[in-house]
């Protein structure tokens, strides 16, 4: 009875750490499209700076 005492206890932990390494891969994917979005934004002035001075 001793090991399945702790097996709900580690079913918890599991379900747990597989949620934050949900989270974690969503903050990831999100922080990396906003840096894109913020790269793709800084080219596009400069490409219409650039077409201002001509």
């Amino acid at each position: 009875m001793g090991i399945f005492a702790f097996f709900p206890i580690l079913v918890a932990f599991c379900y747990f750490a597989l949620i934050l390494v949900i989270i974690n891969f969503i903050y990831k994917w999100a922080n990396k499209f906003l840096i894109l979005k913020q790269e793709h934004n800084d080219l596009l002035r400069e490409i219409i700076k650039k077409m201002d001075r001509k």
